[in-house]
């Protein structure tokens, strides 16, 4: 009896920290990389480099965007494989961009509705992750949407 009840307090010793990291770790930091530039999703960030606002109400969003069930009819698809494997995207040797969500931000960079069935969207998306939600792929995606259009406008001057 007493062998089991060591037994029992080492691993006790042992699964107590392990559960206390994994619950109160902070979460992961998401990130993406497209092109030249890794974008990092971060919601503290006093000052990011693209606030993206999501309103529906708005009269004239940047973007309207809608969720899809299918990739097949999605513009964009992110799709992850749920492993946890070990890495960090946010530890690129290419420049990091942030994105903070803002929902109280008064001049966003892009302002983004998902609208109803009948509007037609910009662009439909489609999510299976672990890692991201809707509004954080539609932030990405906003993002990377007014990167290129800062792109195209340099490209004309």
């Amino acid at each position: 009896m007493d062998r089991l009840r060591k037994s029992l307090i080492l691993l006790a010793v042992i699964a107590v920290p392990a559960a206390a990291h994994s619950t109160f770790a902070p979460p992961e930091e998401l990130c993406f990389a497209s092109g030249a530039t890794t974008y990092k999703l971060t919601p503290k960030a006093a000052s990011a480099d693209y606030r993206v606002k999501f309103d529906n109400a708005a009269p004239r969003p940047d973007l309207r965007m809608a969720l899809v069930d299918r990739p097949e009819i999605a513009d964009f698809v992110l799709a992850d494989d749920f492993s946890a494997a070990p890495g960090n995207a946010c530890r690129a040797v290419a420049p990091v961009k942030t994105i903070k969500i803002d929902s109280e931000a008064r001049a966003p960079d892009v302002t983004v509705s998902f609208g109803p069935g009948d509007t037609i969207p910009d662009f439909r998306i489609y999510v299976h992750s672990v890692r991201y939600s809707h509004q954080d792929v539609a932030a990405l995606l906003a993002t990377l949407w007014k990167a290129q259009q800062s792109l195209k406008l340099a490209e004309h001057r």
